[in-house]
Formats: structure tokens, sequence, C-alpha cells
């Protein structure tokens, strides 16, 4: 993957790649993509893309809710009335006058964002500026978007395979998987990790490809997320010795916190439903995905918040560590992570757990 470069063409770095250089580099700023079909503008702010309130296109976000049927035309030229009498931003007349909730409003907000910088995932060729002029300020920012979840996303609905081709790794390469911090905060679903677990056992993209049941060109889709996310990368590039480098305790110590903030916010979200009957709940959850984790895991309990309990976890001999199992930590944690969220579904239904993702995401922006 190239370097980040503020001037360029897509068609030498496609966009998720643009975009997590963007994100790695905590850039803030101003984006412009444009070729002789479109033009977009994305804003950002230490590396998140970020919907500024002075630039947020309400007349056009309004149009799209007719459109889909969401708002009745008449309700929409009775918001651009109040917003021309009022001084008022075209959201806050729909706040005021609609009949939708806020975080119905934020929601189809964020939809339309992200919907409208899909087509750039496929884009073969465009010219790209950012710049460090404009710089969006707190107070104006309506929400962020998480980078790395968007690219994600982005690169699920890719449509245009000669671009995910173009810019995968040469299959006879073998690839090298990397564990980041930040590869809890990610939503993998569940043809993903299969792909990531392949990849552990062999480091072939010839025998992935040959392997895989998904198909071919599925595969390739995810071998570009992961690569272009940072997740994998050609094993040349990286040298042997750092699979041996043992993580430090306070390493260690810093991924469990993140984890922990996740898990305490879901016993304390289930605690308001169930009451007391919610730290079984996540006992549960627990102790029905144990055979499915590491060896660092056998021993592992939750304290009274519903947080893992570092002293359980640190029984195990620590030296048995290394940049490995680094990765094993992570994807046990995950699999916990998802153990609880299911259990979130199974007990208090799919509004609850949609809306407990949601949060789950913002603690991983945040952390």
């Amino acid at each position: 993957m190239q370097d980040f470069r503020p001037q360029g063409n897509l068609k030498d770095i496609p966009f998720p790649h643009l975009l997590f250089r963007l994100w790695e580099s905590e850039k803030s700023g101003h984006l412009k993509v444009k070729n002789e079909d479109f033009e977009n503008h994305l804003y950002f702010s230490k590396g998140n893309i970020a919907v500024d309130r002075g630039f947020f296109p309400g007349k056009d976000f309004l149009k799209i809710q007719v459109e889909k049927n969401i708002l009745d035309l008449s309700l929409v030229e009775e918001c651009e009335r109040y917003a021309h009498q009022n001084k008022c931003t075209l959201v806050k007349a729909l706040h005021e006058l609609g009949p939708l909730s806020s975080s119905r409003i934020w929601t189809l907000m964020e939809d339309y964002i992200r919907a409208n910088c899909f087509p750039l995932f496929d884009c073969l060729q465009a010219e790209y500026l950012f710049e460090t002029e404009y710089l969006p300020r707190l107070t104006e920012i309506l929400f962020t978007i998480p980078t790395p979840g968007f690219i994600l996303q982005g690169i699920r609905q890719m449509a245009n395979y000669d671009n995910i081709k173009a810019h995968i790794p040469q299959e006879n390469e073998s690839i090298q998987i990397s564990s980041p911090e930040y590869l809890n905060s990610l939503n993998l679903e569940s043809p993903e990790k299969y792909v990531l677990a392949s990849l552990e056992k062999t480091k072939s993209l010839k025998n992935i490809y040959n392997l895989s049941e998904l198909g071919e060109k599925e595969t390739q889709k995810i071998i570009f997320a992961l690569y272009s996310l940072g997740l994998i990368e050609p094993s040349q590039k990286k040298r042997q010795e750092d699979l041996r480098q043992q993580p430090s305790l306070a390493e260690v110590d810093k991924i469990l916190d993140a984890f922990n903030q996740k898990f305490s916010y879901i016993y304390k979200f289930v605690s308001k439903k169930l009451g007391p009957v919610a730290y079984n709940v996540i006992e549960k959850c627990l102790e029905e995905t144990k055979p499915d984790l590491s060896s660092l895991f056998q021993n592992i309990k939750f304290d009274s918040k519903g947080k893992i309990e570092k002293h359980s976890l640190l029984k195990t001999n620590m030296s048995l560590i290394n940049g490995e199992t680094r990765m094993n930590l992570i994807k046990d944690l995950n699999e916990i992570l998802a153990s609880e969220v299911l259990a979130v579904k199974k007990n208090l239904g799919n509004e609850h757990e949609s809306l407990l993702i949601k949060n789950l995401e913002k603690i991983g922006e945040e952390s």
C-alpha cells in the first residue's frame, strides 16, 4: 500500500486505501474527489469522517427521504419555509416540525453520508486533493463516522472486481497477519472471520482461493478488505523476529481494558432490562464460549461489574505470549464479545441488539 499523498488519482491508490492512510495519519481537513461525472467532499477530524453542520447538504438529504417515502413532500416544503423564516438549517427545521424522532433523523443522516460515498469505492479513476486549510471545529461537528468500520462497510458493497483484483497482493505471495489494537473495534462478519482464520492455517493466497467455500470472487473481496485495513500484508514486508517479539504486560493490559469497557457496558445494558439475572446471562456466555477459546482464556472469570478479572487471565504464563498468541488474545476477546451481543438478541430482541451494537461502536471510537 502506498504512503499517503495529499494529491493524486484513485487509479494509483484505491479509495479505501486512501481513507485508511488518512485515518492512520490522524489527518484533519477536507478531501475533494472529482472526475468528469461527479465531485464529492468529505471532512475529517483526526482521521475519522466528520459531518460539519455548515456543510451538510440538507436539501438533497430531504429530497432522498421523499424518494424513499420516509417523508412527505409537503413536510419538506414546510421545513424549507420554516428554515428560511427562522434562519436555521433544514435539519433543525425537520426536528422542529417532523414526525421523526431525533435518533431516527440522525440515523438517516449517517446512512445518507455513507450511501453518498459508496460509489467512490468502485471508482477506477478520479483526482483527489486533501487540504488542511479547513479544519472542522468540534462545536460544528454533527457526528463522526469511524473510518475503519466505514471502509469495511464500503468494501462489502463493492461490485467492481477489476478494482479489487488490481489492488490485492499477488496470489503467489505469502501473507503475514497483523494484529493491530484497532482490530477489536471492527465488527467482522462471519465470512471475514472465516477467511482470516483460514489465513492462520495457510499463508498462501493461492491455496486460500482454491479451498475457500466462499468462491474466488468473494474471497478476493475479503482479502482486499483485510489488506486495505492493514490486517494482512505480504510476509516479506514483516521481519520474522517481529512474530517472536513478546508484548509487554502494559500492552496486554491496554487491550484488556479496551474490551472490558464494552463488557461492562453490556452488563449494565442487560441489567437495566433483566435485573440480577443479567450476571447469569453473561456468565453463561463465557462458559459456552470457552471450548472455542485458546488456552489463555480457560481460567478467566467475570467480576461483579461484568469485566474479565485481570488476575484470572494473568494466571497464564505470560512468557508464552508472543506476537502470534497476541492475535489469539484479541480473537478470543472478540469471540466473547460476539457471544454477549448474541445473548442480548436472544433475551431482549433485535431492536435492543441494534441499539447495543451502535453504542459499542461509539465506545470503540472513544477508546
